[in-house]
């Protein structure tokens, strides 16, 4: 993954990702964030404000 790439990224620090597995260990689905709506969005808002 490019340096850009990864400035494009936003994944919120602290909050846990949940992945689906199947019998074997691939993902079923896209991940999910452990946490409600508001704190993963408000998260995810200060995470993209870093780089600005």
């Amino acid at each position: 993954m490019s340096d850009a790439a990864i400035m494009e990224l936003n994944l919120p620090t602290g909050i846990p990702i949940v992945y689906e597995l199947d019998a074997n260990l691939k993902p079923t689905g896209p991940m999910k964030f452990l946490g409600d709506e508001a704190t993963v969005k408000a998260a995810m808002e200060a995470v993209a404000s870093q780089g600005k």
